[in-house]
């Protein structure tokens, strides 16, 4: 006889939980057969390019948080096959990432960018930069909302936007309108359709970056030479690793995109400039900072 017959003969008690334990497990077994197992499908790469084209480090947790609820949204619909839908949140993620650069514009071509805000806007030009469309009294990416999102490419031009790359901003706008009707119709059924959407995304902001290319170049050079950046005796952090993440990642909003172009950059045409030493240990810590986002994938 086994040791669990001999414990449920000197132990009734025993032999009732043993047969718990075996009714226990059967209906477990009967309910997991009952559920269908369904599996997701993995979402393709396509549908995370454009999180190269928003930043890595965010200016507050607002900013991370409107991120990720965009994003998860996004991939609940793809995985759904709600393709209309993540359609829009791709959509919206596009926008964010066009208003960052639109931001950097403003910051690189203040005068010009005013300019271009006061045609765009007249009468409400004051309350573009008011309290309501600010943060600390200063633009963010979210400012730009305050403008239709067909004009606001328009502040493009400042950098020599073409016709073309114009017609297609603005189709993608027409698109989502029409997908945010609430005419009772699903536009949008077909994943391949949608993907081919996708990349049509994603070619357009690789034309829109490039239009600020140089001036971010420039702009990251001016940065590594001034003296209140590099000079350890005086910037924010005595670590390369933070200065280069808080003092310039983070406070310029900087994408991987941009990071890859600061990183080819060969650091030792600056080896005759006072200071070459911390400035090339700065270059190291941002191509090494590059690598470890590459890594985590």
């Amino acid at each position: 006889m086994s040791g669990v017959n001999n414990m449920a003969e000197k132990s009734p008690m025993a032999a009732v939980v043993f047969d718990i334990k075996k009714i226990s497990e059967a209906i477990d077994k009967a309910a997991n057969a009952l559920v269908p197992k369904y599996e997701f499908p993995e979402p393709p790469e396509e549908i995370f390019k454009i999180f190269d084209y928003l930043p890595e480090l965010f200016q507050d947790d607002s900013e991370k948080d409107y991120i990720d609820a965009l994003s998860t949204a996004m991939q609940t619909s793809y995985e759904n096959s709600l393709y209309q839908f993540a359609f829009m949140q791709y959509h919206m993620l596009f926008m964010t990432s066009i208003y960052f650069v639109l931001l950097k514009i403003y910051w690189l071509h203040e005068d010009e960018t005013k300019k271009a805000l006061y045609y765009l806007l007249k009468d409400h030009y004051t309350e573009f930069f008011g309290s309501g469309n600010t943060k600390d009294g200063k633009l963010y990416f979210g400012s730009f909302a305050a403008i239709g999102e067909s004009e606001v490419f328009k502040i493009l031009h400042i950098k020599g936007m073409d016709g073309d790359l114009e017609g297609e901003l603005k189709k993608f706008v027409k698109q989502r309108n029409n997908y945010a009707h609430a005419n009772g119709r699903l536009l949008l059924t077909s994943e391949e359709f949608f993907l081919e959407k996708i990349t049509a995304f994603n070619r357009c902001i690789d034309r829109v970056f490039a239009l600020i290319k140089n001036d971010m170049m420039a702009f990251y050079l001016n940065i590594l030479t001034n003296p209140d950046f590099y000079n350890p005796d005086v910037r924010a952090y005595m670590d390369s690793d933070q200065q280069i993440q808080e003092e310039f990642v983070r406070a310029y909003s900087l994408s991987r995109y941009e990071l890859n172009w600061f990183r080819k950059y060969r650091i030792d045409q600056m080896k005759d400039c006072e200071g070459y030493e911390y400035i090339k240990e700065l270059h190291i810590a941002l191509c090494q900072y590059y690598k470890s986002l590459q890594d985590d994938e």
